[in-house]
């Protein structure tokens, strides 16, 4: 007698749907995606009224005068003497950092770089250092490469984080992001960031 075929039984496909879903889920939550980080900056408070603010004048040894131009170069600016020309310095990228660092801090007191005064730095006394009212200006032309822009700021960048890492391990013995917020804070009021950006213009 011939034996009767068994059938095989289909698979039920009527949860596959709640467990596409669940697995969806999964994936949503588990997964870590990548956040553009932003610059840095302190934006000017926004005035209470339209009268016109009194200028603060810097003294020009204090500012730091960064172009870069269409050609993606970089020239450091001077300001001449009265009736003299303006002083032009073309430098590398690789060079930018460095001369940064030297600007921040003068540590040979040279008269070109930003002049030292004495003041009270939290926790850790009356030091001598360079002016607080110090500024580095970028200024960018329309036709620079975005990849240039971002290279200058992490040049810049590089240039603090150096010189807040030396400045507290020498005074605190650990760098900067191992220090207690208080500490951390002593840091920045001795060394305070002070980056500016210009409008984008047409540099000749």
């Amino acid at each position: 007698m011939a034996r009767k075929k068994r059938k095989t039984p289909g698979i039920n496909g009527s949860s596959s749907a709640d467990i596409a879903f669940m697995l969806l889920i999964f994936f949503l939550i588990t997964t870590s995606m990548d956040t553009d980080m932003g610059l840095t900056r302190r934006l000017p408070p926004l005035s209470p009224n339209k009268e016109k603010q009194p200028d603060i004048e810097i003294n020009d040894r204090n500012i730091m005068r960064i172009l870069v131009n269409k050609n993606d170069e970089i020239v450091l600016l001077k300001k001449g003497l009265t009736g003299s020309q303006d002083q032009v310095i073309n430098i590398k990228l690789s060079d930018l950092k460095k001369r940064t660092k030297e600007f921040i801090t003068n540590p040979a007191n040279r008269p070109d770089l930003p002049e030292k005064e004495v003041r009270e730095v939290a926790g850790l006394g009356q030091m001598e250092l360079v002016t607080s009212s110090y500024a580095i200006s970028i200024k960018n032309q329309i036709e620079t490469s975005y990849q240039m822009y971002i290279s200058v700021q992490n040049e810049l960048i590089a240039a603090y984080n150096e010189v807040w890492d030396e400045f507290a391990l020498k005074h605190f013995r650990k760098s900067y992001k191992e220090l207690a917020p208080t500490q951390q804070k002593a840091v920045l009021e001795a060394y305070p960031l002070h980056i500016s950006e210009m409008p984008l213009s047409n540099l000749k």
